[in-house]
């Protein structure tokens, strides 16, 4: 008890401290939101007045980022080629799967990569199928052990269905709840001479929280957020954390999505700095690229902001197509 008062005597200090001491910690604050990860993905803000200018997609640090598309609309392909990206511009991660096997997730990696490797020619791109031949050893990829060292070596696939206590194989794993994946992100900056820079969740809505009520959908992910919400300041990494829509989003234009259309409630987008949406824009003439991205939600900057690109499933390829829907 002695130990509690005296932490919590030192946390009332530090909110009730000097005005100056004060004013220099929200400085010190205001400079970290500034900080963001490059993933070299362009896209379009729109202004009131109808004039447009390209700006770059960065992923802000102590913050939450949540991508979000309806079911089988390319949330975990799309986050593949993000991680891809942003290692690639420097950054390291960890990718949490709580859906797909580890392994599947690996050949994604290496997909994308080998398409990225070979922008102009795309028949020396790997698919997610020929990937997974060579992780079993079945194939043969020239470019495999240079991948191994760009992208491997900097991303840390953690499959959350393997990390089970065979004690309680009914409940879900303990890299479900953030807790336990704040404390691996931790253990491994200890170990490490380089701290992350993201952590990659993929998807929200199946974790829950070792202390909260998780009988409800709605306190749980209130639970979970907050919880992810503390990882990112506290540890200074960009989370980022896929989320499914509700069904009703496949009878409307991905130009009218808002966040609320967020499976589960309002406790993921609230707690969000930055709410990017994947989705079909049927209205577009080329079926080959009516892939859009488009922020639902951002606190740091614009919100209407979109992008054209393409997801070619096979090859978990995202390439920029830069078109600039005119109600984006």
């Amino acid at each position: 008890m002695v130990d509690e008062e005296v932490k919590m005597k030192a946390l009332y200090d530090q909110l009730l401290e000097h005005d100056n001491a004060h004013l220099a910690r929200m400085r010190e604050d205001a400079q970290r939101a500034g900080q963001g990860i490059k993933t070299g993905i362009t896209l379009h803000s729109r202004a009131a007045d109808g004039s447009t200018s390209e700006m770059d997609l960065w992923v802000p640090k102590y913050a939450i980022t949540m991508f979000c598309a309806r079911t089988g609309g390319g949330k975990t392909t799309w986050a593949a080629n993000l991680a891809v990206r942003m290692v690639q511009n420097g950054a390291q991660g960890m990718f949490i799967t709580l859906e797909e096997p580890g392994y599947a997730i690996r050949s994604k990696l290496m997909a994308c990569y080998s398409r990225i490797k070979s922008p102009n020619a795309s028949m020396a791109a790997l698919t997610s199928w020929e990937a997974l031949k060579v992780i079993a050893g079945k194939e043969q990829y020239a470019d495999e052990v240079q991948f191994n060292k760009e992208v491997m070596r900097n991303i840390r696939i953690v499959d959350a269905n393997t990390a089970v206590d065979l004690e309680h194989v009914e409940s879900p794993t303990l890299m479900y709840q953030p807790q336990f994946i704040a404390d691996l992100i931790k253990y491994r900056n200890a170990k490490a001479d380089k701290p992350l820079d993201f952590v990659m969740i993929d998807f929200g809505q199946l974790m829950e929280s070792a202390e909260a009520d998780n009988s409800s959908s709605y306190m749980r992910m209130k639970s979970v957020m907050q919880a992810l919400k503390n990882l990112s300041g506290a540890l200074g990494i960009a989370v980022i954390v896929g989320a499914q829509l509700q069904r009703s989003c496949a009878a409307i234009s991905i130009w009218d999505w808002e966040p609320e259309m967020i499976r589960d409630g309002s406790d993921m987008e609230q707690a969000a700095s930055l709410v990017i949406a994947i989705g079909q824009d049927k209205e577009y003439p080329d079926a080959e690229w009516n892939m859009a991205t488009r922020f639902l939600k951002n606190r740091n900057g614009p919100k209407r902001v979109a992008g054209m690109f393409n997801i070619e499933f096979d090859k978990c390829y995202i390439p920029n197509r830069g078109r600039v829907p005119n109600d984006a």
